[in-house]
């Protein structure tokens, strides 16, 4: 918990001025719940009371849990106005850790309300949603249905040419879920590259299948987009299912193609919830696809929602290329293994390329043509748009990772 805790600062307060060390506020606690919000926002200021509402019933009930108020305020004023009436643990209106929280929990709408168990694991990212749903909190914590429990009324899967499988012979197997709709464009440009792919696969290896979960408005069009795939798919009249998978995996946006692994102890445990940039680049050799903080910038779905370092060399050989490679590799390892999940993605830009040249303009760099040497930066869209540049060019580990230690002065991209 300590390492937890340590996330919100060196304090919380109180609508009356009182301070408490977050971890004296959340040790113990089975729950803690994270409520981002803002006074700017009028759906924040409809949700609010409500929330107030469900605070002081869950209290009154013993439940053993801590709700902190991280402020996406402008101004003090109406950060002190916005607090007055909140029963619960608020983060300092100064806290830089409010930002950095809000990002690290894809706060990228309010309110949002994200409820974790006493070791900061979340349960799940749609707290809003349950509070609207269940007013009275009969469900807290509101744990999401196992995805054996979501699927125990779906007996059989769809298959190519009409053929169906029993659900029971896909416990042993990976299972990957692709959210996808034929109204959707950029799931229409996707689609054939991700049936080429099972294709190949399956030529390989028979330990995974690969379900289409539809988001079609009416069956006729699921079937003309079914039958252009290769792989599975729930069948239409599931539309409970297809609702209860979106909402446990947190699906937003689509296409989203996920992967599980086999069913253990009548659970699947979520691998990776981002597998298009393996098929895109057509990483099969790396299935199950296990989740990489580096990576080519192409493949990068990420860069608006996290911080990042970036690699350029665009106009290396192919030895110095290949050795950017190996150094963002390295980098990253001692980041994840230094910070876990909360590591820094590192990717590197060898080629020209859309994600690269936009950066480049953005951040006042050289053109690809007239970069002669290597760069790197670390890049920030959540802090609107900063980034810190550094004037090392030669890119060793060491080198890497002494800037991300020390990056210098932040610049705002134009």
């Amino acid at each position: 918990m300590s390492s937890f805790a340590a996330q919100f600062g060196t304090k919380l307060v109180t609508s009356s001025n009182e301070e408490i060390s977050p971890a004296e506020a959340l040790a113990g606690k089975d729950n803690i719940l994270l409520y981002f919000s803002a006074h700017w926002c009028p759906p924040c200021r409809r949700f609010t009371p409500m929330l107030i509402q469900l605070y002081k019933k869950l209290k009154d009930e013993n439940k053993n849990f801590e709700l902190v108020f991280c402020s996406l305020d402008n101004d003090e004023s109406a950060y002190k106005e916005y607090i007055a009436d909140m029963p619960w643990k608020c983060m300092p209106f100064e806290a830089p850790e409010s930002k950095i929280l809000a990002n690290k929990f894809k706060a990228s709408g309010i309110p949002h309300l994200v409820v974790l168990d006493g070791e900061g694991k979340v349960i799940t990212m749609d707290g809003t949603r349950e509070v609207q749903d269940d007013f009275n909190g009969k469900n807290f914590p509101w744990k999401p249905k196992s995805m054996p429990e979501i699927m125990s009324s779906v007996d059989t899967v769809l298959m190519k040419d009409n053929e169906t499988i029993s659900t029971s012979t896909l416990k042993d197997k990976y299972l990957m879920l692709y959210f996808s709709a034929s109204w959707c464009p950029p799931c229409r440009m996707f689609t054939p590259k991700l049936s080429e792919a099972y294709t190949k696969l399956k030529a390989e290896r028979d330990d995974f299948e690969l379900l289409f979960v539809s988001s079609d408005r009416d069956e006729d069009s699921f079937k003309e987009y079914f039958g252009k795939m290769s792989f599975g798919a729930l069948p239409f009249e599931h539309r409970d299912v297809k609702s209860q998978l979106s909402k446990k995996y947190s699906v937003q946006g689509i296409p989203k193609l996920i992967i599980l692994g086999p069913e253990v102890n009548g659970e699947r445990e979520l691998i990776n919830d981002n597998v298009r940039s393996f098929i895109e680049t057509e990483a099969f050799s790396e299935f199950p696809f296990y989740k990489k903080n580096y990576g080519d910038i192409e493949s990068a779905e990420d860069l608006n929602a996290t911080k990042a370092v970036i690699l350029f060399h665009e106009n290396g050989d192919d030895d110095e290329q290949n050795e950017i490679k190996d150094v963002a590799k390295e980098v990253a390892e001692k980041l994840k293994e230094k910070d876990g999940e909360d590591a820094l993605h590192v990717y590197y830009v060898l080629s020209p390329g859309s994600f690269g040249t936009q950066i480049r303009k953005l951040a006042d760099m050289p053109t690809v043509q007239d970069a002669e040497d290597a760069a790197m930066m670390i890049i920030d869209i959540p802090d609107e748009g900063g980034y810190y540049k550094s004037d090392e060019t030669d890119l060793t580990v060491e080198n890497v990772l002494s800037f991300i230690e020390n990056p210098g002065d932040r610049k705002q991209m134009a």
